[in-house]
């Protein structure tokens, strides 16, 4: 689990969306096994750890989301400007 927990630290400070996504799926795979599971307490520690460092995943993929949704928006606006302008010099 602290693999795990540091390749998902690794891939959000580098934005590797897809790494992370990938990360996701080797974890809700995992999610069965690790219940049937009894784990240490360290286990359960680490298990806590990565239950709120995934919070912290989604909130920053929340936010990049807004990102590239305000640039989309953005180059939108900007293509309208252009069309406009350019109608407007012929």
């Amino acid at each position: 689990m602290k693999r795990l927990h540091d390749s998902f630290e690794q891939a959000l400070a580098a934005q590797d969306w897809d790494a992370l996504a990938q990360l996701d799926g080797k974890l809700q795979r995992a999610i069965p096994t690790i219940r049937q599971q009894r784990l240490t307490v360290a286990e359960k520690q680490q298990l806590q750890r990565l239950n709120g460092f995934y919070s912290t995943m989604i909130a920053e993929g929340e936010r990049e989301k807004a990102r590239t949704q305000q640039q989309i928006q953005q180059q939108a606006c900007n293509q309208e400007g252009m069309h406009a302008y350019l109608q407007h010099q012929e």
